[in-house]
């Protein structure tokens, strides 16, 4: 919900949680059958056509994310405190005032609530996989049964209210992990620490997502599978609904870090001794991180850089160790700013031949032999744009340059641990892959650099990513089994249902749906209740939800996926 629940006390209105709902609903219990008295639902991902995923390491399954918060925010907390912790004549004729005012006075009657607030609970059932598990893409994680035959309606009354809290925790769960597994994967290829990786995807989506409760649960999905993050409220949420506990466990971190007012307010003329103050005086131990491209980002990773050598390489390492300097870009193409471009040294830039011959080779710049000058090779090659020396090399060869470090036992240069990189804007996982292949072929670790996960990836999602959908497939009227299946002529497919009675087995490769089961089939599998009634039956931590997700996926031995170029 993104409403704060301390509001709805001082409002008119409130969240009634009968109100939070399509229109459409608000008919359907009295649009069923006569004598409707079971209805099964599921919630399934039908597709990942949409999916921004790579296909050298998405294996359609999604991570199954975010239920247990919204049993005990939702099912438990917002429906005990506005419907079943109000008065009938409040909480009822809330609904009743609204649906007159909407759809015309008495188009919509109140019986069945006023039904289910004498009952004073949900009767309903629900069963799932435990979360952190990776299902496959058109295996439903999670389904829906009514308890009590009068309130069959409530199984997909609740759709509307499910889905939009539920899809998106699961999405933003999955795509962090597929983060995960590319950083995992040139960690091992380069020679990295994996223990890096915990921290090499960083959580900068707040302020760019749809409000702060979804800020926080989608924040709470990126830490199944890293411990950087800037979303604070991320660790409430996990700490409130998901039994970690802060002072027992590392749930997310962050390190200091500088905006562009910090470095404004110091002046262009000053950056330098902004930069050294900061790194000195201010916080002379430990991480700090430091916007750089305030005004010009070359000059601080190479000469603002080599003045502070003595400085930075001096500075004292915290209680973790820790004594690094991070330079921060935030504009321009992360991939060329961080790995620069490739570039070989040509006779003249007037000789085309020459210039044609590199692009062929797959070069992007090229160096006039003669001049030391570089030139950005286009498709116009008589129109070339010149380049700055730093440019062609990217922030990790200047540091470099500058720093030095080690090599790892795979080869690869690892940069002194005073001194890192971190690149947030607009990184998707294309845009990683591209720099952690492109620093790869220039003969760098992919420990090199931090990249900030934000919005731009986290806000670029729908519930059509994965295809979230709710629908029913079984029913009884009077008793009487029904099998339900939606299979439209008009669609390619994607929205065609399961039908009737359903079953999930987890098997070595992962899981599998059968529809169509008996009654004794369906109790069995992976679906396992976990309310009912109104009470949470299951109580899961994030140090099992993580060690779950984690222990899901076995890399690809180092070396086996080829990559496209770029």
């Amino acid at each position: 919900m993104n409403a704060p629940d301390t509001l709805a006390h001082q409002l008119k209105n409130g969240l009634n949680p009968f109100l939070q709902a399509d229109f459409y609903k608000t008919g359907h219990p009295f649009q069923y059958p006569k004598g409707t008295n079971k209805i099964l639902a599921n919630f399934t991902p039908r597709s990942a056509r949409l999916a921004p995923v790579l296909p050298e390491l998405f294996d359609e399954k999604i991570v199954w994310f975010g239920l247990q918060g919204f049993i005990k925010e939702i099912l438990i907390g917002l429906f005990n405190r506005e419907f079943f912790g109000k008065p009938a004549s409040t909480a009822v004729r809330q609904y009743q005032r609204r649906v007159d005012n909407a759809l015309g006075k008495g188009a919509v009657t109140v019986d069945h609530l006023q039904a289910l607030h004498d009952l004073g609970y949900l009767p309903l059932e629900i069963r799932s996989v435990p979360e952190g598990a990776r299902v496959d893409i058109r295996v439903p994680p999670v389904t829906f049964i009514n308890t009590q035959p009068e309130f069959a309606w409530l199984v997909t009354y609740i759709e509307t209210l499910f889905s939009c809290e539920s899809w998106k925790p699961s999405t933003v769960a999955t795509i962090a992990f597929e983060y995960r597994k590319l950083l995992t994967y040139f960690a091992q290829l380069t020679g990295s620490p994996m223990a890096f990786v915990d921290w090499q995807g960083h959580d900068f989506s707040m302020r760019g997502m749809a409000g702060l409760y979804d800020a926080r649960k989608c924040g709470a999905g990126h830490l199944l599978s890293f411990t950087g993050t800037d979303t604070i409220p991320a660790i409430d949420y996990l700490e409130d609904l998901y039994n970690a506990d802060s002072d027992r466990e590392l749930i997310g971190g962050s390190v200091p870090a500088t905006e562009h007012s910090v470095m404004c307010l110091g002046s262009k003329e000053g950056e330098i001794e902004t930069i050294r103050r900061l790194v000195k005086e201010v916080y002379p131990a430990g991480i700090v991180s430091v916007v750089s491209d305030t005004w010009d980002f070359w000059q601080v990773v190479t000469d603002f850089a080599a003045a502070l050598k003595s400085e930075i390489m001096t500075r004292q390492p915290d209680a973790l160790g820790n004594a690094k300097v991070v330079f921060r870009p935030d504009s321009g193409d992360p991939v060329k700013i961080l790995t620069g471009y490739f570039c070989t040294d040509v006779p003249g830039v007037q000789d085309r031949a020459a210039l044609q011959a590199a692009q062929g080779a797959g070069f992007e710049a090229v160096r006039d032999a003669a001049t030391g000058t570089y030139w950005l090779l286009g498709e116009d090659a008589s129109a070339q744009q010149t380049l700055r020396a730093p440019e062609v090399k990217g922030a990790v060869q200047c540091l470099w340059d500058t720093f030095g470090g080690v090599q790892t036992d795979r080869g690869y240069k690892l940069l002194d641990p005073h001194v890192g990189l971190i690149y947030g804007d607009s990184i998707t996982l294309t845009r990683a892959r591209d720099i952690l292949v492109r620093l790869e072929r220039k003969g760098f670790a992919s420990g090199n650099v931090v990249l900030g996960i934000g919005s731009y990836t986290y806000q670029y999602l729908t519930r059509d990513t994965f295809g979230w959908a709710l629908k029913a497939t079984y029913a009884e009227v009077n008793g009487e089994p029904q099998e339900l299946v939606k299979d439209p002529v008009t669609d390619s497919g994607v929205k065609k249902s399961a039908k009737g009675l359903l079953r999930v087995d987890k098997t070595p490769d992962g899981y599998v749906l059968h529809d169509q089961q008996t009654p004794e089939q369906a109790a069995g599998g992976a679906l396992v209740p976990v309310f009912r009634d109104g009470e949470l039956l299951v109580e899961q931590s994030l140090a099992e939800i993580r060690a779950r997700l984690q222990g899901s996926w076995t890399c690809p031995e180092a070396g086996s996926i080829r990559w496209p170029a770029c």
